[in-house]
């Protein structure tokens, strides 16, 4: 019999687009998992939110999953309203498991709102749940905002019910056991697809966008928490060669317009760097990959944690990264083999590494090979599934004697 999981991601599509709102790393490593466990034997159920009525409310991921679509919608931007629509969902969620009639061996939840709808189900049913947090308020939260403190305690809770909780990296575990000591944590890094980022010819991306020498790239959203702005501000202020140029892939269809962002101060520094830096909006997925092989470094300026997907994207397409000391870079990057790490505040700096790896291409892909060689050592979307689904046996009891990756 087909052991089947319901993974629960209410506030993340897998099968976003991308091309007319910004696709995040979290959509990626969904869908990614998702497609790939099924090579295990598992069948996969995603529910979901129905972003838009246009779609349909089934649609097959991989031969043995499909997303399921619940009628109810997130407002965008808006947390407030999503403790509201927890129950209805919940109702959903559990109307439909009834409905079709499959038997489900394991719950895994993605970020507290799914996890709300989790709980739930584990309590109506219980079926085993593992539940993804996904940056917590609490440990995201920079100097100045002001903290969700219903949030927290939401966030908090969905930590005592679980029989487990997955996270990215080490890091991410600390606040969770601050809060319960006793629940099994498994650390299973995102990974990458190598049949899709890999190394490839730069001549075609640099003929298409005009371009005499391989650029420096940034891909992500525009928010302020990347880091985007404030290197852009440093970099307005240095000296730089004639044909350097910084290609910035992100935004939605309204932060970017015609190749030109819309936000002013985004404006303003377009306007002082003129041809040194080229906004392409956001993509689908796959057409990330031709632009991140065909530079010579990418720079991941966050100013806190983050997944860190084109981190590993970019390693695996053999660019080095210049990036911060925050979770979600630091973890994937070996300062001085793969590329270098520097403070968040530190943009001069990062751009005085960046700017010497571009002037030396030889070096460039040196540490780009290293990081490639990483990558599909430790990093591609088969050892994410492996790590998974070894934890998706332990806590279901199926092959729990095979390995042990939590502590």
């Amino acid at each position: 019999m087909v052991r089947r999981v319901l993974e629960i991601a209410l506030h993340v599509d897998p099968l976003t687009h991308g091309d007319s709102e910004a696709l995040g790393g979290q959509q990626i490593l969904i869908r990614e998992l998702v497609r790939n466990i099924q090579h295990h034997g598992y069948g996969v159920d995603v529910l979901t939110t129905r972003a838009n009525p246009a779609w349909p409310e089934k649609f097959s991921l991989g031969h043995l999953g499909q997303v399921i679509r619940l009628p109810q919608e997130l407002p965008k931007d808006s947390i407030q309203s999503w403790f509201s629509l927890a129950e209805a969902m919940s109702s959903d969620a559990l109307q439909w498991m009834k409905s079709s009639g499959r038997q489900h061996h394991l719950i895994h939840s993605h970020y507290w709102i799914s996890g709300l709808v989790a709980e739930q189900i584990h309590r109506a049913t219980g079926i085993p749940w593992i539940h993804s947090p996904i940056k917590m308020a609490e440990w995201t939260q920079r100097q100045g905002d002001a903290l969700d403190e219903e949030r927290v305690k939401v966030e908090q809770r969905l930590l005592g019910e679980p029989n487990a909780v997955v996270v990215s990296y080490l890091s991410e575990a600390e606040i969770i056991h601050q809060v319960n000591a006793r629940l099994p944590v498994y650390v299973v890094p995102p990974g990458v697809d190598p049949t899709q980022f890999f190394t490839r010819d730069a001549g075609p991306v640099l003929r298409a966008r005009n371009l005499s020498k391989r650029p420096v790239i940034y891909v992500g959203r525009l928010e302020s928490a990347r880091g985007l702005r404030q290197a852009m501000e440093t970099l307005a202020t240095l000296s730089l060669p004639d044909n350097f140029v910084l290609m910035v892939l992100g935004g939605t269809e309204r932060e970017i317009q015609q190749g030109a962002p819309v936000a002013e101060d985004y404006i303003r520094i377009k306007n002082h760097l003129g041809s040194h830096i080229q906004f392409l909006g956001g993509m689908p997925h796959r057409a990330v990959a031709p632009y991140l092989a065909a530079a010579e470094v990418t720079i991941a300026p966050n100013q806190g944690p983050t997944l860190g997907m084109a981190v590993l994207e970019s390693l695996a397409s053999g660019v080095p990264v210049v990036g911060t000391r925050v979770p979600g870079v630091q973890d994937w990057i070996e300062n001085g083999q793969d590329g270098f790490l520097v403070g968040t505040d530190a943009m001069e700096e990062l751009w005085g590494k960046a700017l010497d790896l571009w002037k030396n291409p030889v070096e460039a892909r040196r540490m780009g090979y290293q990081g490639q060689d990483k990558v599909h050592r430790l990093h591609t979307v088969k050892h994410m599934a492996e790590e998974m689904t070894a934890c998706y046996q332990e806590v279901t009891g199926i092959g729990r004697n095979q390995v042990g990756i939590g502590f």
